[in-house]
């Protein structure tokens, strides 16, 4: 491990048990957040879902797709500063908040026995960012929910553009042979269980289910913090002699 990202970890560290000003608001917090924030979040979840029953999982080419909350408001601003403003300790405690929202879900029973595999980061963005939020959301949903954490699961080969100005197309592009089994894969007889901080098009999370299914493993679901309002259909252009399979990513309730 690099002296870079060793001194970065603990930094982490000490915000995590020496600060006393919430990340979102700055105002005094004897946990994370303050009071206030704390219940302005629990009502982004508590607002974002209805209370219908999701469908069987369905099969190859699609994904269940888990979300706490809408990426607006105060949850958007959350996951704002745990991309780029150095709050890593908002990573553990969004985990658990979608981990203990997940137990109470029907879905979460037919998934008891899953393996969780975090979204990779490329080597050079984590090594820029010190953590990677993906993983640290990981860790917190496996920590309320004991499922298994495999955070080596996968990971990023290609040091891919951002993808939040990219369309749909552009975004498949730029993740064309973007992951890869990382170096901990795990059990292939596990259900794997990917999760990410947002969910937008589908497309990354498509894309690195693609590449699990294609060395046997099952990919039934996504758990994400936040979704996106728009969620579009992927195209799968590994099959270019079919023209292209539509992938219909579908919303659990």
């Amino acid at each position: 491990m690099s002296m870079s990202i060793i001194s970065s970890t603990l930094s982490h560290l000490t915000k995590l048990f020496l600060s006393a000003n919430c990340p979102l608001c700055q105002r005094s917090a004897s946990k994370v957040l303050c009071s206030a924030c704390h219940q302005q979040l629990l009502g982004c979840r508590q607002s974002a879902h209805g209370n219908g029953q999701p469908k069987p999982i369905q099969q190859r080419n699609t994904l269940d797709i888990f979300a706490w909350g809408h990426y607006q408001g105060l949850l958007k601003q959350a996951l704002t500063q745990l991309k780029y403003g150095d709050q890593a300790e908002l990573g553990l405690w969004l985990g658990l908040e979608l981990g203990n929202y997940w137990r109470k879900h029907p879905a979460s029973h037919r998934l008891q026995q899953a393996s969780v595999v975090p979204i990779p980061l490329h080597q050079q963005r984590h090594q820029q960012r010190g953590y990677n939020q993906a993983a640290l959301i990981a860790k917190g949903v496996c920590k309320a929910t004991g499922l298994h954490f495999a955070e080596h699961g996968l990971m990023r080969t290609k040091n891919t553009q951002a993808m939040y100005s990219l369309g749909v197309e552009a975004r498949q592009t730029n993740l064309h042979k973007a992951f890869r089994l990382g170096p901990k894969p795990p059990s292939p007889s596990k259900p794997i269980i990917l999760i990410d901080d947002i969910y937008t098009t589908g497309t990354t999370a498509l894309t690195a289910a693609e590449t699990l299914r294609t060395e046997g493993y099952r990919v039934p679901a996504i758990m994400a913090v936040a979704q996106t309002k728009y969620v579009a259909p992927v195209v799968d252009r590994s099959k270019p002699d079919h023209g292209g399979q539509i992938l219909k990513p579908r919303l659990i309730p």
